[in-house]
C-alpha cells in the first residue's frame, strides 16, 4: 500500500483529502483480506471444470476405469484436503500458464 494519494484531473495531480484515504486504505484492506477467499474461489471453478470435463464418464452406460474414480473423488475431496496455506501450491503454474501441481493431472 501506498501512502501517497493522488487524483490525476486535466493531468494535474490533486491530493487525495483524508476521507479518500482512509475509504481507499479500506478498499485496500478488504482486497487482501479476501485473497483466500478468492484463491478458494479459482480452485472450485478449476475443480468444477475437471468433474464437467469427466462427467461423460460416469454415465451409467460406461466402466470407469478406477484410476478416473480416483481422479474424480482427489476432485471432490480438495477443499477438505487441501488447507488455504497450499492455496498458492495448487493454483501455481508454468511458463506456459498450466497448473503445475500434480492434482489436476487426469489419468
Amino acid at each position: 500500500m501506498t501512502d501517497k494519494y493522488i487524483h490525476l484531473i486535466n493531468g494535474v495531480e490533486v491530493p487525495f483529502t483524508e476521507e479518500e484515504i482512509t475509504a481507499r486504505k479500506a478498499e485496500e484492506k478488504a482486497w487482501l483480506d479476501g485473497h483466500v477467499e478468492r484463491q478458494l474461489s479459482e480452485i472450485r471453478n478449476l475443480r468444477n471444470q475437471k468433474l464437467f470435463e469427466t462427467d461423460y464418464l460416469a454415465m451409467s452406460d460406461n466402466t470407469m476405469s478406477d484410476e478416473m474414480k480416483a481422479f474424480r473423488k482427489s476432485m471432490r475431496d480438495i477443499p477438505q484436503d487441501y488447507s488455504a496455506d497450499k492455496y498458492d501450491e495448487l493454483l501455481a503454474t508454468d511458463e506456459q500458464g498450466k497448473l503445475t501441481h500434480s492434482i489436476w493431472s487426469k489419468p
